[in-house]
């Protein structure tokens, strides 16, 4: 019973370690946007709320503040306020449909036989429908791809992410297979921290499922690799080159096949599956990085010995190119 309860006090300190770690990087973005540690704290528990009223939904007793409260250790006030979906911090539902919607575009742009050549190259598409089966509009691929979907407000928003021009008034030409999203200063930012929610979402969605398998369950693949010695500036340019070049073509490869060798599930509780790739940089102690060392295990570079580690994890395609401000393909 000692040895077992050793390690369930092991695993709670690693488990809050591994929080510790995940939020870590991100205090400088919170300092530097005026954030204070109070809201990062209610967003937490914003979170957990959430999470446990979806646990004990199904069950037969009345879900009522006062019981969420007890059990998540809270007061009947914060529970009310994070349970008002007024005061939610989730992204806006429309910017994230419409970041998608995109993005399944210039998918079915370059992997739908209809719309893509040899190599998979996107064709060119007439801007107006003549309702000639053998045409190729943008109207069908707007129709194949997100079937009622706004095709004004698509076009619009590829020719401004500059991912397709109009050639001669009348023909609509691809220009890129991701979009880069350009805007304003706020709006170009806005954009980007949408999109890292949504790759940190992922990875961190596809961590929790393999710590919650049992013996034997299906584990999502990841992977890491992390050079053995420092690099120099030179060193970390070139090694950053080969991995966006290789990492664009290995997630356009993975979304060729997706689209040849799958079909849609069209159940209720059918879901999307992916695969993310992205550069970093090798995390800094908390001393190193000038604040003080959290208690417990530091789990951020755990288990780092020799020359390589992996993780690639499920996340939107192309997300190598979210420090530029690129929003890539998502599957």
């Amino acid at each position: 019973m000692e040895s077992a309860t050793k390690t369930s006090s092991e695993q709670r300190d690693a488990l809050l370690a591994l929080f510790t770690s995940l939020l870590r990087p991100l205090m400088p973005v919170a300092l530097e946007r005026g954030i204070s540690a109070r809201e990062i704290s209610d967003s937490v528990r914003r979170a957990y709320v959430q999470v446990l009223q979806g646990r004990m939904a199904g069950q037969d007793r009345q879900l009522s503040d006062a019981r969420l409260a007890l059990v998540a250790g809270l007061t009947r006030s914060e529970v009310q306020l994070f349970r008002d979906p007024r005061r939610t911090s989730s992204t806006p539902a429309g910017a994230v449909t419409q970041f998608e919607q995109v993005a399944m575009i210039l998918s079915a742009w370059h992997t739908h036989p209809r719309f893509s050549g040899a190599y998979g190259l996107a064709l060119d598409l007439d801007l107006e429908s003549t309702g000639d089966p053998a045409q190729r509009s943008f109207a069908q691929l707007v129709e194949t791809a997100c079937p009622g979907a706004d095709r004004d407000t698509l076009l619009d928003e590829l020719i401004a992410t500059n991912s397709a021009e109009i050639v001669d008034q009348r023909m609509l030409r691809c220009r890129s297979r991701a979009a880069v999203w350009n805007g304003s200063e706020e709006d170009v930012n806005v954009q980007r921290i949408d999109r890292a929610a949504k790759c940190l979402e992922a990875a961190a969605s596809s961590f929790a499922h393999n710590l919650l398998q049992e013996a034997g369950g299906k584990r999502y693949f990841e992977r890491m690799v992390v050079s053995d010695h420092p690099l120099s500036e030179r060193g970390r340019d070139e090694f950053a080159a080969v991995a966006q070049v290789r990492g664009d073509s290995y997630v356009t490869e993975l979304d060729s096949w997706i689209t040849k060798h799958t079909e849609p599930d069209e159940t209720p509780s059918g879901r999307r599956y992916g695969v993310g790739v992205y550069f970093f940089e090798e995390s800094q102690s908390p001393v190193q990085a000038g604040g003080a060392q959290s208690p417990g295990r530091d789990l951020s570079m755990e288990g780092k010995k020799g020359s390589v580690q992996e993780i690639d994890v499920l996340a939107p395609p192309a997300s190598i190119k979210s420090d530029q401000g690129k929003s890539g393909k998502s599957k």
